[in-house]
């Protein structure tokens, strides 16, 4: 932050001299600060035609408080309404994750591919998926020679995100290092794929479930309120 308020009192000459200096910085300091990684992070608002793209609105304390929680706890269970940017922001968690660290799983699923495909990777040269969308937008030098393909996204570090479709048999088995169940309350498998991942969780594995609420009687409801909602006594 100092060395971008001198940036504008040094000659041109100087400024290149800086600037792979400035940057190495700004990635160790990236590396270990995802909410200042974050600075760098754009998203695409397809509401508001006159200006799609934007920068991430990192001054939420909603914001702020949620990554602190995805970075700190190895369950997290988020219900959340439209239009609050819960899934944009566990997007760009997954790419974080997957671009500063090395051989990490990612694996989101939806219930229906497609779905999941929207978040991950689209196929090349057209509409692309928000995790694809969040590496595309960085400033060029902060880009990573990512393999983007259908679902999937590569990165040179060995580091994956995967697109899953809904149900236990997809996700059984996979060495995972961060599992997102998106609008999980709305998968039709929700207790099997629950047990599926609970051997993941006791060898370290991070699990993020995140859903518009859909009724009382579904595992998504039970993880979030901690007891099966209408349970004598509850």
């Amino acid at each position: 932050e100092t060395l971008y308020t001198q940036l504008d009192s040094l000659s041109p000459s100087a400024r290149l001299e800086l600037a792979p200096a400035l940057v190495s910085l700004i990635l160790d300091r990236s590396t270990k600060d995802g909410l200042f990684w974050l600075r760098f992070v754009q998203t695409r608002d397809e509401a508001d035609p006159a200006d799609t793209v934007k920068p991430f609105p990192v001054h939420l304390e909603y914001l702020q408080d949620l990554w602190r929680v995805f970075v700190d706890q190895q369950r997290v269970v988020v219900a959340k309404s439209r239009q609050m940017l819960v899934s944009w922001i566990a997007a760009a968690f997954c790419c974080w994750i997957a671009r500063f660290t090395p051989n990490q799983a990612v694996y989101w699923q939806s219930q229906q591919y497609d779905d999941a495909v929207s978040m991950v990777s689209m196929p090349s040269g057209g509409y692309r998926g928000r995790c694809q969308f969040i590496e595309d937008t960085l400033d060029p030098w902060m880009r990573q020679e990512c393999k983007f393909a259908e679902g999937r996204i590569q990165y040179p570090n060995g580091s994956i995100i995967q697109a899953l479709a809904g149900g236990a048999d997809k996700v059984r088995g996979k060495v995972v290092s961060v599992y997102v169940g998106d609008e999980f309350a709305r998968q039709e498998d929700q207790a099997g794929v629950y047990a599926a991942i609970g051997p993941l969780m006791q060898k370290g594995s991070r699990v993020i479930f995140i859903s518009t609420p859909n009724g009382s009687d579904n595992t998504f409801a039970t993880l979030y309120h901690g007891f099966q909602a209408g349970a004598t006594g509850a």
